[in-house]
């Protein structure tokens, strides 16, 4: 996409926003225009939803926040079986994924690193308990009571990494005296076979017990055609859920929960697994960023011998091999049978002591969290290299908390907050002796490298303490205002080398090629004395530091570091006002602050040279204003935000002294405005319509001295020096041989400039025979770039999607299901990432179908 185009649609984007914006407004001033009596005559009323996102219970239309909520029977009809199924459903976000990790986005905010040494910028919750990685969103649902997105920056009730939003997933608690249960059972496409079920069972008057497992298999969707290599993308998941709860006393309610889940399986590979192509300069064949596509894996050490490219002196270049199916993002040729390993155990434990005026509570959470995935590190069906990483988390989190529960005008809370989170990372690349398949015949080289290995630990102490005040200052008219103070404290260890794998016994030693051999052993098989020790260091380079370690064989050779802790500090707040217009109608205003905790660079360059990087930070303005019609059957939200981005923590390379290093770098500042709506409108009783609409402009501002992917500059053989084509690039200041891109004003990635969905259902009924209601969504989205520098290769173009669902309701006991998704087949990259030589890209399921049976007694 050119730089015209670009600015068109920025230039229309932002009139979008202004016209509708304005409309929004001035929706409640005429509240009157649209009121009828049929709604409570007939009893034809929208469902009222109680949330959280004040951390008390409340009334969705009475909360001043943009919260999307759904019920487990909204959930059930929409089949939002976990949180992929969300994009379409709430307003400005979207979905993508690479392997295990789920990376979410909204208003901009995206989730892109992923290792220890960073955290989530999208808040995940599971019972009031924060999870750590980005792994641990993508369990499935089972047995869930509600489900909650918050938009924009949470900063004050729930604190660090609320950067973006949040996700608050709410599972069924016992319920005293009732003995109840149920089942389900899905089939579908790909050999899919799920089982879920539930039992509620009453202790006594006082107590109850509730059980809920999941058992999940299917093959892959990602289908590979060689036999040697796995399908991708399957299903092998089992989960089990207890909980207690028991109600002593009148005033005073404890619930324990524990858990276990397990997904095995060949995984998702890791961060792509369809290779798009790569850049090159046509006329030396050399790698330049946004010169020349050339459709070859140019994955190194895949070099088939054969010219993918002829110089002007008519020199044949080897760029890499042939992409398999390039045209079918689902096809793949890989020959290593790629695992996932992926396990946690969690368990809570929740007080509630209702006294006069205020209720206390406490809310501890346990969570140990361990994932080993694989890659075929060359996306081909040759042999030459794989990939492992580990991810693993033990979690403790403490909460109390003190609410108010009077009828006053003053409604308030306030608590404190204990997070003590232990995080050990790991990445094997394994090389081996070269197998290349060509048409002419089989290759047999020698490994293309020694490999590397790297390996972290970290670990993170927060406190913080909050509150939050909301007075109704006049009887329509509340303002609220809200603190938080964090301090987190963070250790940080790394080892790592090139050329020398852990798994070796001598740093000369020969490793006969075992692809079954990556186990947790070996990724944490790194000893203790390459990490370092604080106050001391056996190395003897220049700089060296306490704390570094250096291989024993060669003292000028750093293996790794340990870090003197660091600590990050930030308070943040929000400040709002809510005004009830007319009955059911009413205006907020809000803006508040968030940030994200920096923290620590793993490699041997930065250890010296820039070793840390510092906190994120947002500011955002709110105005919005919730509706509700036609005497409670059109519901009506609308949401505009503005919200300025500093100090973004984005993978760049940068200059330092002479030197380039590559990291986590505070390297950028962003904007993002937007409307937001969401609409539910019981035209009838039997006829429902829901609908979103997001409009979105989400640019950097700042972000300069950027290297590209595959080359920012080429010096051609008659000293002509060139760059990138389409990019603002030169001589970075202060250095004499480094070289950088302003990408300043290019669209945040994953950000597309619309995105919405409308769902119609119906329901008939069949008499006897029971009720039938069939389902129909689309969602559709504008199109958007996969990565920070808006080349045309990562851009995904614009896409609808259609889901239906047929749902017959036997009586109140039994129901079955016939749904199909993605009933088009459309093809969507939801992640794209350049590395090592080529681009590679993720993308969102295809058509999948299926049966569902439930009963409930």
């Amino acid at each position: 996409m050119n730089a015209s185009i670009q600015t068109s649609r920025r230039a229309l984007r932002s009139r979008w926003l202004a016209g509708l914006s304005g409309l929004a407004l001035t929706i409640p001033a005429v509240p009157v225009l649209a009121q009828s009596q049929d709604g409570a005559s007939s009893g034809i009323v929208l469902e009222e939803i109680i949330v959280t996102a004040q951390r008390r219970a409340e009334n969705l239309q009475d909360v001043p926040v943009s919260v999307s909520a759904f019920t487990a029977a909204a959930m059930e009809e929409r089949g939002l079986t976990d949180i992929s199924r969300l994009e379409g459903a709430v307003p400005g976000f979207s979905f993508a994924r690479s392997g295990s990790d789920a990376r979410p986005s909204m208003r901009g905010v995206r989730t892109d690193n992923v290792a220890i040494n960073g955290d989530t910028t999208i808040g995940f919750f599971i019972d009031g308990i924060y999870q750590s990685r980005s792994s641990q969103a993508m369990a499935g649902f089972v047995d869930i009571a509600q489900l909650e997105v918050q938009r924009g920056p949470q900063g004050t009730l729930y604190g660090r990494n609320t950067f973006g939003g949040n996700i608050v997933l709410t599972t069924q608690a016992p319920e005293l005296g009732v003995l109840e249960g149920g089942a389900d059972l899905t089939l579908g496409s790909y050999g899919k076979i799920k089982t879920e079920g539930f039992i509620n069972v009453p202790l006594g008057e006082n107590a109850a017990f509730r059980v809920a497992a999941l058992r999940d298999e299917s093959d892959g969707w990602v289908k590979n055609d060689n036999p040697a290599g796995s399908n991708l993308f399957d299903d092998d998941s089992k989960y089990v859920r207890t909980s207690f709860k028991v109600e002593p006393a009148e005033n005073f309610t404890l619930t324990a929960r524990a858990d276990y889940n397990e997904q095995g399986g060949a995984g998702g590979s890791a961060f792509g697994y369809k290779q798009r192509g790569t850049y090159v300069y046509g006329q030396t064949c050399q790698p330049l960023f946004n010169a020349t596509p050339v459709l070859v894996n140019g994955r190194p050490g895949n070099r088939d011998g054969i010219a993918d490219c002829t110089t002007s002196a008519g020199v044949g270049v080897d760029l890499g091999v042939p992409i398999y199916k390039f045209d079918d993002p689902y096809r793949i040729d890989t020959d290593y049978k790629t695992f996932l390993d992926l396990e946690k155990w969690s368990t809570s434990l929740d007080l509630a002591y209702e006294l006069d005026g205020v209720t206390l509570k406490s809310i501890t959470g346990y969570v140990d969290f361990e994932a080993v995935r694989t890659a075929d590190s060359d996306f081909s069906g040759n042999t030459v290299a794989i990939d492992a990483s580990l991810t693993a988390a033990k979690t403790f989190s403490q909460e109390i908390q003190a609410l108010s529960n009077g009828d006053g005008p003053l409604k308030w809370v306030t608590g404190l907050y204990y997070f003590h989170d232990k995080l050990e990372g790991a990445f094997i690349n394994q090389q081996f002796a070269r197998i290349i398949h060509t048409p002419n015949g089989v290759l047999n080289l020698p490994p293309a490298s020694g490999g590397t290995y790297d390996a972290q630990r970290a670990t993170t102490k927060s406190l913080a303490g909050y509150a939050q005040a909301s007075y109704q200052v006049m009887e329509r008219l509340n303002l609220t205002a809200g603190g938080r103070y964090t301090r987190d404290r963070k250790d940080f260890a790394f080892a790592n080398a090139s050329l020398i794998l852990p798994l070796l016994t001598s740093p000369t030693g020969v490793q006969t090629p075992d692809t079954s051999a990556i186990t947790l052993d070996m990724l944490r098989r790194i000893p203790d004395s390459s990490f370092g020790t604080r106050g001391t260091t056996n190395c003897t380079f220049a700089g060296a530091a306490p704390g570094f370690a250096c291989a024993p064989y060669n003292t000028n050779v750093l293996t790794g570091a340990s870090y003197n802790p660091k600590n990050f500090k930030e308070f943040t707040y929000r400040l709002a006002a809510d005004y009830e217009v007319a009955d059911d109608h009413m205006l907020y205003a809000s803006y508040s602050t968030g940030f994200r905790s920096g923290g620590f660079n793993s490699g041997q360059a930065a250890a010296g040279l820039a070793p840390t990087f510092d906190p994120e930070t947002v500011k955002a303005l709110e105005v919005g204003s919730k509706n509700r019609f036609l005497d409670n059957r059109l519901q009506l939200n609308l949401s505009f935000y503005y919200n300025w981005y500093s100090d973004l923590q984005e993978q760049r390379a940068v200059p330092v002294g002479g030197s380039t290093i590559s990291g986590v770098f505070n390297a950028a500042r962003a904007r993002t405005y937007g409307l937001e709506t969401e609409l539910q409108w019981q035209v009838t009783s039997d006829f429902s319509l829901t609908g979103t609409l997001s409009l979105m402009d989400a640019e950097y501002t700042r972000f300069p001295d950027t290297p590209l992917s595959f080359g920012t500059t080429l010096l051609l053989p008659n000293g002509t020096r060139i760059f990138a084509p389409g990019y603002d690039c030169g001589l970075v200041a202060g250095t004499t041989g480094t070289y950088g891109c302003d990408l300043s004003g290019k669209e945040i990635p994953h950000q597309p400039s619309w995105t919405g969905s409308v769902t119609a259902k119906y329901g008939m009924d069949v008499g006897s025979e029971g009720r039938l209601t069939p389902l129909a969504t689309v969602t559709f989205s504008d199109g958007y770039y996969g990565t920070p520098f808006n080349s045309p290769m990562d851009y995904q173009k614009g896409y609808a999607k259609i889901d239906l669902r047929l749902i017959w309701d036997v009586n109140d006991q039994y129901r079955l299901q016939a749904f199909v998704d993605n009933v088009t087949d459309k093809a969507v990259a939801n992640r794209y990432v350049y590395g090592a030589g080529a681009l590679q890209a993720s993308y969102a399921p295809p058509r999948l179908w299926g049966f569902k049976g439930s009963v409930r007694f």
